[in-house]
């Protein structure tokens, strides 16, 4: 079975004997003194029926040897009487008895005969009661031969001597008084005998008597013992399984309780001092753990720290980028305003150009339209040099804001790797614009030039309106391509605004998510702090018990 205790559980010396004992459950114990009340009760009941049948052997003996030899004594003594009773008759010579005297004395014969038989046969084994019967034989033979001889005149057997005449009476009257103390010592056997069977029954019913109450009284006495020694093992087991647990109670996990046994009692000692092991163990794995669990949430509540501070300072840097970035979203959107006002002017000025194609060609007739038209190139020119200036001014703005938008960049790191990409596009697309801008330039400077021409050499209109009617196609396809430039100039403006407004809101989502992070910081650092506390709790908890 699982639950045996093993010889290295007993962890106290002891007798073999009283450890084999010791060792027996608790049923087999609690059977050991009824066993022994039960073998004691056989026993005293072996020895009482042993007694008793001795004592009924006694009383069968002196039936069987007393009282029926003290029959036959009688029938003796009978058979005597019944031998004077015919002599009577006999000597006397009764009228018509003298037949009935001497059947008496043939019954006397027959009956002492049988008697005195009997008797030796149940005085066997008794030499005194045997020598009362020979003696009374001797006498009875000796006293019927001589009445034989005398009254029946039969013939004396051969041995046997005849009294002188004058003897025969003395004869009688000897072997009558050697009868009669024969038959006194046998009488006086019988009571010897009989005194003696019954001082043996008395002293066997004391004998008898004084063992039963000897057997009871150390039956009882012995099972009390047994009882008490069981009663004091179990004592002692359940006393040092009780002073274990009390002081498991009290937080002292080093007391173990003693095993003085293998039965119920010792299995559950030994139980007690596992689970003791099991809680020590227990113990012992709670107090590292809390002193790691102590030193972690330590450890937690530095890094936490660290991290908010950091956090702190992130969402201060991502404020200033989102300002920075709004700054740069709003100056993108002023290019991309200027972009399309520039665009709106070069439209303008291609109409102007198709209207000068079209006064060209009507020029040799109409000379003052022509004065007029050219007046007004010089008019548009004049205009397209400011607007050429409003692009260059917006170009360096560009190129300035996308270089602001550069550094800031730089500075934000990872977050404004992105932004930096977008920045180097914006100025991509300045430096793309002031050299358009440098060639409009130039292209007005020429169209004022030829103005002042055609206004100097009006006379020479014929000429050189062929002339003006090339340089206005050619002034038409380079604004047609310088519209393309510019239509592609304001949509990139209008992405880079968009990026632009698309970063701030980024960096606001940024700066939103680091304030969050500083929030989940705060809250992770209570929860840091409570650790603590719980650790600190469950040192104190296992602190007060001592393995």
């Amino acid at each position: 079975m699982a639950s045996m205790i093993s010889t290295a559980d007993i962890t106290v010396r002891r007798n073999p004997i009283a450890g084999w004992f010791a060792d027996r459950g608790t049923t087999a114990k609690s059977a050991i003194p009824v066993v022994v009340m039960a073998l004691v009760a056989v026993t005293v009941s072996t020895l009482s029926l042993t007694r008793m049948s001795a004592a009924d052997d006694d009383l069968k003996t002196m039936k069987t040897n007393h009282v029926n030899s003290m029959q036959q004594l009688s029938e003796l003594r009978g058979g005597f009487g019944t031998m004077f009773r015919g002599l009577f008759l006999l000597v006397n010579q009764v009228g018509g008895l003298q037949a009935q005297g001497k059947e008496s004395l043939q019954r006397a014969d027959a009956q002492v005969k049988q008697a005195v038989a009997e008797y030796r046969r149940l005085a066997a084994g008794s030499p005194a009661r045997l020598a009362g019967i020979d003696k009374f034989e001797r006498a009875w033979n000796d006293h019927r031969t001589l009445r034989d001889v005398i009254f029946f005149q039969q013939a004396p057997p051969p041995g046997w001597t005849m009294p002188a005449p004058d003897k025969i009476t003395e004869g009688f009257v000897g072997n009558e008084a050697a009868m009669d103390q024969a038959l006194a010592a046998m009488q006086k056997a019988e009571h010897d005998e009989a005194d003696a069977l019954i001082a043996a029954a008395a002293d066997r019913y004391d004998t008898a008597r004084n063992l039963l109450i000897g057997s009871l009284t150390f039956g009882l006495l012995l099972a009390f013992a047994v009882g008490i020694w069981f009663a004091r093992m179990s004592r002692r087991q359940l006393g040092s399984v009780v002073d274990a647990l009390n002081a498991i109670g009290e937080g002292d996990l080093t007391r173990r309780a003693e095993v003085y046994s293998r039965d119920e009692l010792g299995r559950i000692a030994t139980s007690v001092n596992r689970a003791n092991d099991g809680i020590r163990s227990i113990v012992e794995t709670l107090t590292t753990g809390a002193r790691t669990l102590g030193a972690t949430s330590e450890k937690l509540a530095g890094v936490t720290a660290r991290i908010g501070v950091s956090a702190k300072e992130a969402a201060s840097q991502a404020d200033v980028v989102a300002g920075a970035a709004g700054g740069v979203s709003s100056n993108v959107q002023t290019v991309a305003a200027g972009a399309e006002e520039m665009d709106a002017s070069i439209r303008e000025i291609a109409e102007n150009a198709h209207s000068a194609a079209r006064v060209a060609s009507e020029a040799v007739g109409v000379a003052e339209s022509t004065n007029q038209t050219v007046s007004k190139l010089g008019e548009s020119s004049a205009e397209i040099g400011n607007v050429i200036k409003v692009i260059t001014s917006i170009a360096e703005q560009t190129n300035l804001l996308a270089l602001n938008a550069t550094i800031e960049a730089a500075r934000a790191g990872e977050a404004g790797k992105g932004f930096a990409v977008v920045a180097s596009e914006v100025k991509d697309l300045a430096q793309e614009t002031a050299k358009a801008t440098e060639d409009i330039s130039r292209r007005v400077e020429a169209i004022q030039a030829d103005t002042t021409n055609a206004v100097e050499a009006i006379g020479e209109i014929g000429r050189i309106i062929e002339k003006i009617n090339d340089y206005q196609v050619t002034i038409a396809s380079a604004v047609e391509q310088q519209t393309s430039t510019t239509s592609e100039m304001s949509r990139s403006v209008a992405d880079a605004a968009h990026g632009a407004a698309d970063i701030a809101g980024n960096i606001g989502g940024v700066a939103s998510a680091t304030q969050t992070t500083t929030a989940s910081l705060t809250e992770a650092d209570q929860a840091a702090t409570e650790l603590a506390n719980l650790a600190a709790e469950l040192q104190a908890a296992v602190g007060r018990f001592r393995v």
